[in-house]
């Protein structure tokens, strides 16, 4: 099994709503998708939350945790959103491997 990883920063980036033809176009989707679901939890100051999965071919997802938080009270909340987006669209056909290992960002600014 091949594995990949990758870093994403959430940018304001339109979610795609055709099918995803490559990888660049999916991990500009997936950020997206996790933030399209995410509700922040809410505080006085700016926070950072980076969460580490596992997307498998068919778009399931696997062993979401938190890499690096600047406010563990928002852990939850990241972890919800990314959960609650699943399954994601299935990666792109071209892409051989069975899965690939992602983390993203989210930023809370008040």
């Amino acid at each position: 099994m091949k594995k990949c990883l990758i870093l994403f920063v959430m940018l304001a980036l339109p979610v795609f709503a055709g099918e995803i033809q490559n990888l660049n176009q999916y991990f500009e989707y997936l950020p997206n998708a996790v933030h399209k679901n995410w509700t922040p939890y809410k505080s006085n100051s700016e926070y950072e939350v980076t969460v580490q999965f596992r997307v498998k071919k068919n778009g399931e997802i696997s062993a979401p945790f938190i890499v690096k938080s600047t406010n563990e009270k928002a852990n939850a909340s990241v972890l919800n959103a990314v959960r609650g987006a699943a399954p994601y669209k299935p990666l792109p056909d071209n892409f051989t491997a069975d899965s690939v290992n992602t983390q993203v960002m989210l930023q809370y600014k008040p």
